[in-house]
Order: C-alpha cells, then structure tokens, then sequence
C-alpha cells in the first residue's frame, strides 16, 4: 500500500508492540460522547435484558403496566371507578345547592316526573299490601267508599293516608342521589345532614304558634261574636274516653311526623331546590337582563312555584287556600334563612299532630278528611301568629348560630 512500510500494521492501529485501546463493552471503556459508559451486561449496576433475572418483568405479568398510559396492570383484577357525587360550592344558599358542577337543565325535569311516578307507584303499592293484609285478618276485601275512605275504618284509613305520604321520603332522597347525582341528605340542609337538636328546638316556637292562634281566636270571639270563625271541635263534642283515644292516638304519633317530613321533602326540599337550580351563575348583562338574572337566582321563584303547588295538593277552598298558600311561605322562607327544612318539619309536624288528636278526642275522626273552606278569620287570625313563629324561629337560629349556607 502506498505511503506505508511493508508489514506496517493498518491506519488508525497502535504500532506493533503498543497495547491497543480498549473495546467498548470492557469496564473502563469511555463511551461515544465522552462520558463514561454503561458497566457491561453481568456486571454489578449493568440491566439485564428482558426475561433474565434483574430486568423487567415480561408484559402479562403482574405488577406489568399496560401499553397505554392510565390502564390497569396487566394480571390486576378491574375495579371500576365511581363517579364521585357533585356538592355546590361554599357559600351555596339552600335554595341553590342542586346547582352543583354536574347540574344540566334536563335532571330537575326528570327528576319531578320519576318523583311522580313513585308517588304512584308508592300509592299503589301501600293501599295494595295493606288491603292484602286487612283481608287475611278480617277474612274478606274491604271495598272503598271515597278516595279517603279504604276500609270503613276511621283509624285505618288515617294510618294508611298518613302512610301513603310518609312513604315519599325516600322516594326524594333517591331521586336526588341517582338523578342529580349529589349526596342524598342535601336535600336536607345545607351541612348534608339531619340537624336533629335544632329541629326539636323548633318545636318550642310551633308550641307558641298554636297558643297564639287559639289566644287571637278566643279574643276575636269575644269582641266580634256574631262573626263566624269556623267550627270549634272543642266545644261540638265530650271526651270519648281513654279506651277509645288511644289507638288513634298512638297511629297519630307515630306517623304524623313522617308525613309531615315527607311533605316538607317535597314541596319545601325537592321542589325548592329542583326551581332554585335554573338560577343563573352569572348575572351581568344589560340593565334589564340582570335584573331578570337576579330574580331567577333569588328564592322567591321556588319558593310561590313550591307554595303554589302545595295548595293544590290539598282538597281546600277560598280563605283556606290563602291560609294554606301563607303557611307555605312562610316554612319555605324559613327553611331558606335557616339552610334546611328543620323549622318547617316542626311547626308542620305541632300543627298537624294537633288538628288531628282534636277530632279523635271528641270521637269525630271521620271529619280528618274534610278540607273545605274556612271564613275569613281564620286568615288574618294566622297571620300574627305565624308571623310570631318566624320571628322565634329567626331569633334562635342566631343565637344557636346556624348555617345559612353551604
């Protein structure tokens, strides 16, 4: 070869005699770049190839991951992952807490028709069993005589009324957990909870109410006696005795409270929350478009849409219903004040226990159905004295510093 001595060791070799350098792969080897290279395969801190001891394991065994990012490991059972339930943020007043991030405007519409249709299907189911079951006692099927009238018992037919309602409590929880996807007892207050000392506290002002309402009543009396105040079930009647009280009395103790709490999930839980939600966030816009933002986001739409609707699922008439649509109302804007439906489960639950135990101490239970009208009165007699509540209502949850909002 040109330009080299004969037996001259190839270009780029060391001269005959000189260690050579040494090959990559041997420790000591520097690597391309300068730095220093991986110690060989074998060596201590070298990796192994795949599937010899040291290297990672093969694809499909456990503790493998996926080929793709976010997968199970291979060999690992699949656990599906719950969507966890939406709360509204901090600060949501009652009225607004089905607000939440899930919130679509299609779920409170859903959720009133699958309501109904419990309430149907519950209806159905109560006065079904309960027949069945008053059958194999008695020996024969009872035949209705009115849509209030089952079985021909004055007390049977109030337990099973009184059950027909109780029963929608649950009904309310569920819809509110499966359909709007947020904790069921939100529906409640806005602490996600039964706040049973305050609930009981209330029952203090609902004892006030009724004095006040029998104290203006005796007093219009006295002054105006020619005017009509309606019937007094104290004074048509005597004492029936204990033997015959207190079967009516204990079914009315017992059950009352849960049919009241069951309206009050309805009309002052569900629906409240179902109109609230429609309020808007955001609230900017021209002059008169905020104003209109502001009213839907405020409570008074849900509170005469639930107040409404909760006279007409009663049987009354004329100043009855004006009574009726006041007591609505009112309960609904203390249960928005307060941030939950405690006060109104306890004056529903005093006043209630009350209209019915009167009737059943004088013998005239089969009158509990009788919602008709009622002289003007009896209207602007519940005013004061409801107004007297509210205000005692309003005065202790200060005091006792409860939670407006979430």
């Amino acid at each position: 070869m040109p330009g080299t001595a004969p037996g001259a060791p190839p270009y780029g070799q060391p001269p005959y005699g000189q260690p050579g350098p040494p090959q990559y792969g041997q420790p000591g080897v520097p690597s391309q770049y300068g730095q220093p290279g991986p110690p060989p395969y074998g060596q201590p801190g070298a990796p192994a190839p795949y599937g010899q001891p040291g290297g990672p394991p093969p694809y499909g065994q456990p503790g493998v991951p996926g080929p793709y990012a976010g997968y199970p490991q291979y060999g690992v059972p699949y656990q599906p992952v719950k969507r966890p339930l939406e709360v509204a943020p901090p600060g949501t007043p009652y009225h607004r807490l089905a607000r939440t991030p899930g919130h679509r405007w299609w779920r409170p519409l859903v959720g009133t028709l699958a309501l109904a249709g419990f309430a149907i299907a519950a209806t159905l189911i109560v006065v079904t069993v309960w027949g069945i079951a008053h059958a194999a006692i008695t020996g024969e099927f009872a035949e209705p005589e009115g849509p209030n009238s089952f079985f021909g018992n004055s007390t049977e037919d109030l337990a099973v009324s009184l059950l027909m309602l109780a029963i929608l409590t649950p009904f309310v929880l569920l819809t509110v957990r499966l359909i709007q996807r947020r904790p069921a007892l939100s529906v409640f207050s806005v602490v996600l909870k039964i706040r049973w000392r305050w609930m009981l506290l209330c029952c203090l002002p609902g004892f006030l109410y009724l004095v006040a309402n029998v104290a203006l009543g005796a007093a219009f009396e006295a002054l105006f006696p020619n005017v009509d105040t309606g019937p007094d079930v104290a004074e048509e009647g005597t004492f029936v005795g204990w033997a015959k009280f207190v079967v009516p009395a204990l079914v009315i103790l017992l059950l009352v409270p849960f049919q009241s709490a069951a309206e009050e999930f309805v009309f002052r839980g569900w629906l409240v929350q179902a109109v609230g939600a429609y309020g808007p966030d955001n609230t900017d816009g021209k002059p008169f478009v905020r104003t209109i933002k502001r009213l839907f986001r405020s409570p008074w739409p849900a509170l005469v849409v639930s107040s409404v609707a909760f006279v007409f699922g009663h049987g009354y008439t004329g100043w009855a219903m004006a009574d009726v649509f006041l007591f609505a109302m009112t309960v609904g804007w203390l249960t928005i004040r307060t941030g939950g439906l405690e006060s109104g489960i306890a004056l529903h639950t005093v006043n209630n226990v009350i209209a019915f135990m009167l009737p059943a101490a004088v013998g005239d239970l089969d009158s509990w159905a009788d919602q008709g009208g009622a002289p003007w009165p009896v209207f602007v007699l519940d005013i004061p004295a409801i107004a007297l509540y509210a205000v005692t209502v309003l005065w202790l949850a200060k005091r006792q510093k409860i939670a407006r909002v979430s």
